[in-house]
């Protein structure tokens, strides 16, 4: 569960602030559902309510330890999120999601190093973004 701390709006892409409740970690996501559909988006999130939400990580995964790279536990593979197969993982306690092609070899071991550039909203409630259907 998350809580939604701010909106920045851009010209047609806008990042959402949202805090997981229970870690208190403040993700900054990246949300273009507007922009790829009408009518179903996330432009229906209001500052200060709670939402159920999903988190996709964008990048890849890394061989070498950087500043931008975080240690990832594979909590559940084969996860489907609309029509798109993904793994749920843990970072430190928070639970994202990547793209099960990106890490088909890390699945036995069930850990792995990634680096990302953005973190993207995937879903709200029972809102899934439209290209991950």
């Amino acid at each position: 569960m998350y809580k939604l701390l701010s909106i920045n709006e851009s010209n047609v892409t806008r990042t959402v602030d949202l805090e997981n409740i229970s870690t208190k970690t403040i993700d900054t996501c990246f949300d273009d559902s507007a922009l790829v559909s009408i009518d179903n988006n996330f432009d229906f999130m209001e500052i200060g309510k709670e939402y159920e939400c999903k988190i996709k990580l964008f990048g890849e995964p890394t061989a070498t330890r950087s500043e931008s790279s975080v240690d990832c536990t594979i909590m559940e593979d084969n996860v489907m999120v609309g029509n798109t197969l993904l793994v749920k993982i843990s970072i430190d306690d928070n639970i994202y999601y990547i793209y099960q092609e990106k890490v088909v070899p890390y699945l036995s071991a069930r850990r792995f190093m990634f680096e990302f550039t953005r973190k993207d909203l995937i879903q709200v409630n029972d809102i899934i973004h439209e290209d991950l259907q």
